[in-house]
């Protein structure tokens, strides 16, 4: 599994070196940029109610139940241009009950602009991420353990207003491949991303403060019917700048 994942990082970071492209949209002036840089890297904190649900066959699973459930999981992540880097994690701690929940996730967003204005922009941007999900039950024998590779093209409308805040707004639909630990089972996955953030520049002690929205949704199709299942997500962050 760490293998096929560097691989994929691997693959993605062919893609990130365009990401910046975008970032100059918008001029900064040289005296406030450390101050109110608009571009600035965010860490992210935040809380993602979680629905995973089971959509294949019943009888595949032989008698067992399924893996799905209701929930919330603890976020944290990094956010920089086109770069986020996040990990989720749900527990007994988290009010997921008999269920271990866990994903690493890595996107990689390089918007082409066909509207460029002073403080609005409106593209299509292009997206290529891999994800790692791990759903495991005390109760349970079997677990699910996918990792998917996944690429996409949407839409993203940007408004910006110097030293005050910006709004982004984007979704991309996508579809990829997913194959479980050792690569033994695979199958196809399709995936929903919406984002949308409100940055505030130099709020607090010089730094910007940023609320993000994130709707996720992964559909797999996993070979055997006993790994299909949907994976709804909606992220709530709360991110400051670096």
């Amino acid at each position: 599994m760490i293998q096929s994942l560097l691989k994929r990082l691997f693959l993605l970071a062919l893609f990130v070196s365009p990401t910046v492209s975008y970032g100059q949209m918008f001029s900064v002036n040289d005296d406030d940029e450390r101050r109110s840089n608009p571009f600035a890297p965010y860490l992210r904190i935040g809380l993602e109610p979680i629905n995973f649900s089971f959509t294949g066959d019943p009888n595949s699973l032989q008698g067992d139940p399924s893996l799905g459930f209701t929930g919330t999981a603890a976020h944290i992540s990094f956010e920089s241009g086109g770069l986020n880097l996040g990990v989720s994690l749900g527990n007994d701690m988290t009010s997921l009950s008999d269920r271990n929940y866990f994903d690493l996730s890595i996107k990689f967003v390089n918007p082409f602009y066909f509207v460029r204005k002073p403080n609005f922009g409106l593209g299509v941007p292009i997206q290529l991420g891999t994800k790692v999900t791990s759903v495991r039950s005390d109760e349970i024998s079997d677990e699910f353990s996918q990792t998917n590779l996944h690429a996409g093209a949407g839409g993203i409308a940007q408004l910006f207003f110097p030293d005050k805040f910006g709004i982004t707004a984007q979704f991309i639909p996508s579809f990829g491949f997913s194959t479980a630990s050792g690569g033994l089972i695979g199958g196809n996955v399709f995936s929903m991303r919406g984002k949308a953030r409100v940055n505030f520049y130099n709020l607090i002690f010089g730094r910007n403060l940023s609320l993000g929205y994130d709707y996720i949704f992964d559909s797999y199709d996993i070979d055997g019917d006993e790994y299909d299942y949907d994976f709804t997500g909606h992220l709530l962050t709360l991110g400051i700048s670096l």
